[in-house]
């Protein structure tokens, strides 16, 4: 299985996305921005507790996204 991620302009566009993704047979959740870049931070600060250190230029690419 694989999946698509696509971030949507407005409401309007979650709702005909989500819409379609129905009447395909899909499964189709919407997630918060916010939480993707929640997690992209989790997995940056997990990997430098593994590791020496993580680039300051990865951290900002996280929080410029």
């Amino acid at each position: 299985m694989e999946t698509v991620v696509i971030q949507a302009r407005n409401k309007s566009d979650v709702k005909f996305l989500m819409d379609f993704a129905r009447r395909i047979g899909s499964f189709a959740k919407t997630i918060d921005t916010e939480y993707l870049e929640d997690a992209s931070l989790v997995s940056l600060i997990e990997k430098g507790m593994k590791t020496e250190s993580v680039s300051r230029e990865e951290i900002m690419n996280v929080l410029n996204q």
